[in-house]
């Protein structure tokens, strides 16, 4: 058996992702509004909010909750079947006294399934909530299943981070009693703030470089290297125009246009930019990364 823990060191409490609720009403809820008004013949708008349970690390519940326009009877009605056709998760539920439609995931069948929905959709929940198993003992490493974050730290004398490993989640040295040393992979960003706080006797080595000696490739940093090519407004893409890797310091656009053909746009892309900036994507893209935008900004999909 598997069970779903929280990524940001939550131990009890009713929480909101503000970040998740917000890349969901981006990549999301167009697509669901579309669909409504394909099968209904009438637009609607809504907003949506992600929240979730958690009690002693564990979560218990992930509710994804809509709120439409014009909220009467049958408009409720017709909301949660658009949904349940939506996400193929056939639980919505139209509240009419809350006004709402909501999908309550209470076991790890249905959390699984909104999880996976949503990623699906390009929205990942790593960053606030992943599976792990049941049995995880306080001797075992245990990582997001991209790598990104580390959420079990051993409680072993020693230990080295995997190369490439960007976070460390609070409740990772929470059975550390063990630890004396870490070995702090070359690019983490966090580990001081999270050493101090909870574990502040632990000696750390910070690299300079991977492991093994050498640096990551670079090579996306140089304008001469042939893996990437770069548009008039400095945003570079793979040699195939599928992938949007990064905008450069020089970009200067309030209100940038993605291509067509374009599937995926790389995590933190434009977070070199410190200035408001609205993405128009098109609806070829499958996937957006996390923390893509320096300052604020916002997703338009286009049709």
């Amino acid at each position: 058996m598997k069970k779903i823990i929280s990524t940001q060191g939550l131990t009890f409490g009713e929480h909101i992702d503000d970040n998740i609720s917000s890349a969901i009403n981006w990549r999301v809820s167009p697509r669901l509004e579309a669909l409504y008004q394909q099968l209904f013949g009438e637009p609607i708008h809504t907003a949506v909010t992600l929240s979730f349970e958690v009690m002693d690390g564990e979560i218990k519940n992930i509710a994804l909750t809509y709120l439409i326009d014009s909220h009467d009877h049958e408009r409720l009605s017709n909301f949660r079947d658009a949904c349940n056709i939506f996400f193929s998760l056939h639980g919505f539920v139209a509240d009419y006294d809350d006004e709402s439609v909501y999908f309550s995931a209470r076991d790890i069948y249905d959390m699984a399934s909104l999880i996976h929905a949503l990623d699906a959709m390009t929205v990942s929940l790593e960053s606030v909530m992943c599976a792990v198993p049941d049995d995880i003992a306080d001797t075992d490493d245990l990582y997001t299943p991209s790598g990104d974050t580390i959420i079990q730290i051993p409680n072993v004398p020693k230990y080295r981070i995997n190369d490439g490993t960007i976070w460390i989640s609070p409740n990772a040295l929470q059975h550390c009693n063990r630890l004396k040393h870490l070995d702090i992979p070359y690019g983490m960003t966090n580990h001081r703030e999270i050493l101090d706080t909870y574990a502040p006797k632990v000696s750390f080595r910070e690299w300079e470089a991977l492991y093994d000696g050498t640096l990551p490739d670079e090579t996306v940093d140089d304008e001469d290297d042939d893996n990437f090519t770069l548009d008039e407004d400095h945003v570079a893409y793979s040699k195939d125009g599928k992938k949007l890797l990064f905008a450069r310091v020089e970009f200067c656009e309030s209100r940038y246009e993605v291509p067509d053909g374009v599937e995926e746009i790389a995590d933190l892309a434009f977070s070199a930019i410190n200035t408001y900036l609205e993405l128009v994507i098109p609806r070829s893209v499958r996937r957006i990364g996390d923390a893509l935008f320096g300052a604020e900004g916002h997703i338009t999909i286009r049709d």
